[in-house]
């Protein structure tokens, strides 16, 4: 018996149905490695965080005084003493007097975070976040009036 023109290709009758790539995985055993391995990396880039309970070490300030308010995209930072909180390989962190809040469309919502300030440059500042469960660089917060003291 002879197949019809109006036959089609095998996997063409379901069209919703996920079929192999050329690489012989299915979509969703790629993405599924894919979502797995970059979890595996992102352990890689936190630059050995620790929280520091004795203080900060000999170079670094107790407190950063931010002299406003900063605003960087949805997130304000008051102002006021930052105190030391924790360090990594290249930096400091610190912790801000009160709770960051974050603009959204139905009010703001608070967020633990502060400033970072690097090693290598220490004029440098830059916001930290927590945010769906992890710590995120922010913004540039140079050029704020702020100073450090002990």
């Amino acid at each position: 018996m002879k197949r019809s023109d109006s036959s089609v290709g095998e996997g063409a009758a379901f069209p919703g149905k996920l079929t192999a790539s050329p690489t012989g995985f299915p979509f969703f055993r790629r993405v599924l490695l894919s979502s797995f391995a970059l979890l595996l990396c992102s352990g890689c880039a936190n630059h050995h965080f620790q929280v520091v309970a004795e203080g900060p070490p000999a170079n670094a300030a107790h407190y950063l005084e931010l002299g406003r308010d900063v605003q960087v995209a949805t997130l304000h930072f008051p102002a006021g003493a930052y105190s030391f909180y924790a360090l990594d390989n290249a930096g400091y962190y610190y912790r801000a007097p009160r709770k960051l809040l974050e603009h959204t469309s139905g009010g703001f919502v608070p967020r633990d975070g502060g400033i970072y300030v690097t090693k290598k440059s220490p004029q440098r500042l830059r916001g930290y976040v927590y945010m769906a469960g992890g710590l995120t660089h922010v913004g540039n917060l140079t050029h704020s009036p702020h100073n450090f003291r002990d």
